[in-house]
C-alpha cells in the first residue's frame, strides 16, 4: 500500500447567536454542511467548512499581506489561509480585514463572487490576488484555535487538521455553493446536533462531535471564543482499532483527492 500521504488541513467552526444578528438572548449556533452521499470522504456526514492546504496557501506573497503575523504562531499561516479560503468557497463567508484591521465591508462581497467561483473551479491561487484587488487580508485575529485531530496511523489518508472558531461576520450570511458540492446547510445548536447524532438522525465524525461538545457549555459567541483562546489545545490521534465504518465513513483505499480534508 506504500507510505500514506499526509496533508495539512484547516477547518472553521462558524458561530452565531440566534438569528445570526447578535440579538440579545439568542442561543449559540454553529454552521454544519452536509456532504453528498456520493462523496469519497465522509459520505452523508455533516461537517464544518474546511479542506486541505493547497500549495498556493504557502506562497511568499501572503507575508506581504499580513506583515504583523506572529512568527511563533501555534498554527502555521498556510493552514489558516486554507481554512479561510475553503470557508469562502464552501459557504460564501469571508473572514477578512483591510490593511487598517477593519472587518471586510459587506458591500465588497458582491464583487468577490467571481473569486469564489474561481476557487471552486480548482484555482485556489486566485485567492491571494482577489484579496489584494479588494484591499483585504485573511483575518488572523478572528480565528480561535480550538482543536487538532490527525487521522489514525495505518490508513491511506492522513489528514492533520486544525479547527478554528470564528464568529459569523456582521452583514454576511452563509450561502450554499452553486457547484452543488453540498447536500445541505444549516445553523443548529451544538447540543441539538449531538442529540440528533445519538438518535441516528444525522452523522457526525468524532472530531465534529468533540468540538460540538466543547461548545455546549458556551452561552455566547464571545464566551466560546474566549474559552478557546484560553485553553490549551491537545493533539488527538485515535488508534486504528477505534475506527469503524459508522464513526469514520469513507475511509477507503483510494488515493487522496483534492478537497478531501473537511472534518
Amino acid at each position: 500500500m506504500g507510505v500514506p500521504t499526509r496533508r495539512d488541513a484547516g477547518t472553521v467552526v462558524l458561530l452565531r447567536e440566534g438569528s445570526g444578528h447578535g440579538a440579545p438572548g439568542g442561543r449559540l449556533e454553529v454552521l454544519l454542511l452536509g456532504r453528498p452521499a456520493a462523496s469519497r470522504f465522509a459520505p452523508g456526514a455533516e461537517v464544518f467548512p474546511g479542506g486541505a492546504v493547497d500549495p498556493s496557501d504557502a506562497a511568499p506573497g501572503w507575508r506581504q499581506l499580513s506583515p504583523g503575523r506572529a512568527r511563533d504562531a501555534v498554527v502555521a499561516p498556510r493552514i489558516m489561509i486554507a481554512a479561510v479560503r475553503e470557508t469562502v468557497e464552501e459557504c460564501g463567508v469571508l473572514l477578512a480585514r483591510d490593511g487598517a484591521g477593519r472587518s471586510c465591508p459587506p458591500q465588497l462581497l458582491a464583487g468577490l463572487t467571481g473569486l469564489r467561483r474561481l476557487i471552486h473551479d480548482c484555482h485556489p491561487e486566485e485567492f491571494q490576488a482577489g484579496l489584494r484587488r479588494a484591499g483585504l487580508r485573511p483575518a488572523w485575529e478572528d480565528l480561535a484555535f480550538c482543536a487538532h485531530w490527525v487521522t489514525p496511523l495505518g490508513l491511506p489518508r492522513i489528514f492533520d487538521t486544525r479547527f478554528f472558531l470564528a464568529a459569523l461576520p456582521a452583514g454576511q450570511e452563509a450561502e450554499p455553493d452553486a457547484g452543488g458540492e453540498l447536500a445541505s446547510m444549516r445553523w443548529v445548536e451544538p447540543a441539538q446536533a449531538l442529540n440528533e447524532a445519538e438518535q441516528g438522525r444525522c452523522l457526525l465524525l468524532p472530531p465534529t462531535r468533540s468540538v460540538l461538545a466543547q461548545l455546549t457549555a458556551q452561552p455566547t459567541v464571545a464566551a466560546a471564543l474566549a474559552a478557546a483562546r484560553a485553553a490549551r489545545v491537545r493533539r488527538v490521534r485515535p488508534r486504528l482499532a477505534e475506527i469503524t465504518a459508522e464513526r469514520y465513513p469513507g475511509l477507503d483505499l483510494d488515493p487522496i483527492h483534492p478537497g478531501d480534508g473537511s472534518s
